[in-house]
């Protein structure tokens, strides 16, 4: 191909990197860091653990610095490289735009899929990639990432089913693998449910292309076969696994109201405030603050997505985007009855609105394919958008109070002081750029042959304006403990290896200073969650943790405390369990009661008038402790047995029958000790010594655990609750706990397999070619 021609081939996915590069200039250029949500609760840590890990030589499937030791998976493999290559920092500075550029130009090869031109194809790109649902989603990184690669299955599965040719199925199944990989369920049912309908069915099943979609199947499953067998051991005892209450699972049903914020510019106004003044749509929220910062696509988008005309694939388009707004309403829209059984294992409808988003991103590549190749015909109704949302922006400016007043008896939500705030001040300047920008693209369609594109630019600069500030960046310090914070955090973590609960930001009435107050930036929120070692993000600090809360429904069953049970003023209800997983240390910037812990140290800190307190707990367990004694109880009365004044602590309270060999019982005067080594996750050195017992570990039970001693291999009981004990026959004795997972090596290996086979039919395919 001459040089000229690879250029303009390669012109639409060039002029996405401009766009990434000024979206993430803070973390790329700047040294600033991401911070938002999951990203400082979760993702930090999590990478922080798993590249020490991987720097060990391990891939990491059990974590023992969260949730009291539970079960890990980190199976995508862009996220893995990039933690090795660049280690956790540089994997959160560079996924996130790599991933945004992975999706707009994943969309463009899409829309050429379907017969786009060029400059139609890079215009679907761009509205996908400054998307509100796919910005949204930088916080939650397994949707992110997936979503990402969904545009590239289905180029994949349209390609396929044009060419059913062998290295066309090894195509789609790394695409669909590297998807899979991400741990994303609804993403990729999503995918599959779009791939089904662009393709269609009739195509579908013919014989040859059936063929071509059933060996690219069995490769994809082969070649994901870790994250799939991995998924299945993670989820293995928790709530997701059991299955959520309907009621949870439609938690975050989008309702009526909330799907204006995909066409109204800053519908709710500003998302990243930390108090009620700048945004209202905390009535329509569970907990008062969206699951997806924005599902933005904007009047631009649609306008040019009417003009995509009625052609099959047009339809197949609208079909899509009308299965993701059904399903995405939830239990407010009118397939709440079917909907519900179905979201047994998934939760959060609003994010099937991803359908929709995709859908009306291709369709608005299409319109502006039309319009250059003559086949759409504008007609004035065009300029009745534009001119509708200029004329609101004018009367807003006059009369902020218009919207209350006419609508407040239909909305009583317009008549709340904090939407009257928003509608005042940010509705009218929102309003009178979009309306612009808009009536700019419906110029641009008036002369289609010329200025179509420029159509498509006034569209991504709307998206720009209103998306582009949903990933804020704080300076690279935001991690770093301050210095008095950290000389309090040292003392107390200097008297061994205990593990520490903090109480956060959240869940306690706090007075901000007056600065912070007046900055109105949630970025304060999340800094103090740090210095507060919020979540796991002791870990940042060596620290480890337990009682967390289960954010994504992988945590071990009892192993979490839930969002209403992580306030002080409950502490008294949850100590014993804290006590009993081994933490000696809690943070809080509210009193606790001092019968139960001993106030230890407090820091001042600036933004708060609060002091920063830390607690020791009295009379804490070891996470290491040698008993004479145990008693075999039913489950159900472990918890009575742990919680009763009158239990023992030099008894061990196990869930499943001993084996023939074990006795329960000691003579009188028994003594022994046990001291621990830990090379890395996945391994634990005991080496006990005194009288017949039981070493009681507190670190989550999991069957994948296998203790080797003398004699070989030892029993490992379920002990108090949810942790483990092994007996000892007295003596000087070690014992070797290491965790392996049966499914890993078999999974691996076939995963290697399929990568081979894979890439030997590219590699035929390709010389074929």
């Amino acid at each position: 191909m001459p040089r000229e021609e690879r250029l303009r081939a390669l012109w639409p996915f060039l002029a996405h990197v401009p766009v990434v590069l000024w979206l993430f200039a803070g973390p790329l250029f700047g040294g600033r860091v991401l911070f938002f949500r999951d990203i400082t609760a979760g993702y930090v840590p999590d990478y922080t653990f798993a590249e020490q890990a991987l720097r060990q030589g391990i891939w990491p499937l059990w974590n023992p610095t969260a949730d009291a030791g539970a079960p890990f998976l980190l199976a995508y493999p862009v996220d893995l490289l990039l933690l090795l290559v660049t280690g956790a920092k540089g994997a959160l500075r560079l996924g996130p735009p790599l991933h945004v550029l992975l999706a707009m130009c994943g969309a463009t090869l899409l829309a050429r899929a379907l017969g786009a031109a060029r400059a139609a194809a890079w215009a679907a790109g761009l509205f996908y990639g400054l998307s509100g649902f796919l910005l949204s989603a930088v916080n939650l990184m397994e949707l992110f990432e997936a979503a990402a690669w969904a545009p590239w299955v289905l180029t994949a599965c349209v390609t396929l089913a044009a060419d059913p040719a062998p290295w066309q199925s090894a195509l789609l199944a790394l695409a669909a693998a590297a998807q899979v990989a991400t741990l994303s369920g609804e993403v990729v049912v999503q995918t599959a449910l779009a791939a089904l309908v662009l393709v269609g069915a009739r195509r579908l099943f013919t014989r040859r292309v059936a063929v071509a979609f059933a060996i690219a199947g069995v490769l994809a499953l082969a070649l994901a076969s870790p994250a799939l067998f991995g998924a299945r051991a993670l989820i293995e005892g928790t709530k997701r696994a059991a299955g959520f209450a309907p009621r949870e699972a439609l938690a975050w049903s989008a309702s009526p109201m909330v799907l204006l914020d995909a066409v109204l510019p800053r519908f709710f106004g500003d998302v990243h405030t930390f108090s009620d003044l700048g945004y209202w749509g905390q009535p329509f929220f569970p907990e008062g603050f969206p699951y997806l910062l924005s599902l933005y696509l904007g009047p631009c988008v649609l306008l040019l997505a009417a003009l995509a005309g009625r052609q099959a694939r047009a339809m197949r388009l609208w079909a899509l985007v009308a299965v993701g707004v059904l399903v995405s309403l939830g239990s407010h829209g009118p397939a709440a009855w079917l909907i519900g059984p179905l979201f047994r294992h998934f939760r959060t409808p609003v994010k099937f609105f991803f359908l929709a988003h995709l859908g009306l991103c291709l369709l608005g590549g299409l319109g502006v394919d039309r319009l250059l190749r003559g086949g759409a015909r504008p007609r004035v109704w065009i300029f009745v958008v534009p001119a509708a949302l200029l004329a609101s922006g004018a009367a807003l400016l006059v009369q902020p109070d218009l919207p209350a007043r006419a609508l407040g008896g239909l909305v009583p939500t317009l008549l709340d002081p904090r939407s009257r705030f928003v509608v005042a001040h940010a509705w009218p300047g929102a309003l009178l750029l979009t309306g612009s920008l808009a009536l700019a693209a419906c110029l641009a369609c008036l002369r289609p042959d010329r200025l179509a594109p420029l159509a498509a630019v006034a569209a991504g600069l709307d998206l720009l304006v209103v998306n582009g500030g949903l990933n804020p960046s704080a300076p690279a310090a935001f991690y770093d403990l301050r210095p008095e914070v950290k000389a309090m955090v040292r003392s107390a973590a200097a008297e061994g290896p205990f593990r520490w609960f903090s109480y956060g930001v959240v869940t306690s009435p706090l007075h901000w200073s007056p600065q912070v107050a007046r900055l109105n930036s949630d970025v304060w929120l999340y800094y103090l969650d740090r210095q507060s070692l919020w979540a796991r993000t002791k870990f940042l600090d060596g620290l480890d943790g337990a009682y967390d809360e289960d954010r994504y429904g992988w945590a071990p069953a009892g192993a979490t405390l839930t969002g209403v049970e992580r306030s002080p003023s409950l502490y008294r209800a949850h100590h014993g369990r804290l006590r009993r997983a081994g933490v000696r240390f809690v943070l809080s910037f509210q009193p606790l009661p001092e019968d139960l812990v001993q106030p230890r140290a407090q820091v001042a800190l600036p933004e708060v008038a609060e002091p920063l307190r830390l607690y020791e707990v009295r009379d804490v367990l070891p996470r290491l402790f040698w008993v004479p004694r145990c008693e075999v109880v039913p489950s159900s009365e472990v918890w009575p047995r742990l919680e009763s004044s009158a239990f023992d602590p030099g008894t061990v309270l196990l869930r499943d029958p001993l084996p023939e060999s074990v006795r329960c019982g000691a003579p009188a005067g028994a003594s022994g000790s046990v001291s621990m080594d830990r090379p890395d996750p996945h391994t634990v050195r005991l080496t006990a010594r005194g009288d017949p017992g039981f070493i009681v570990v507190l670190e989550g039970h999991h069957r994948a655990w296998r203790a080797d001693g003398p004699e070989g291999e030892v029993p490992l009981l379920v002990a108090n609750e949810r942790y483990w004990a092994l007996p000892t026959p007295g003596g000087d004795r070690t014992y070797v706990v290491r965790y392996r997972p049966a499914w890993v090596r078999p999974s691996v290996l076939s995963s290697a397999a399929a990568l081979a086979v894979s890439i030997v039919l590219l590699a035929v395919g390709r010389r074929r070619a």
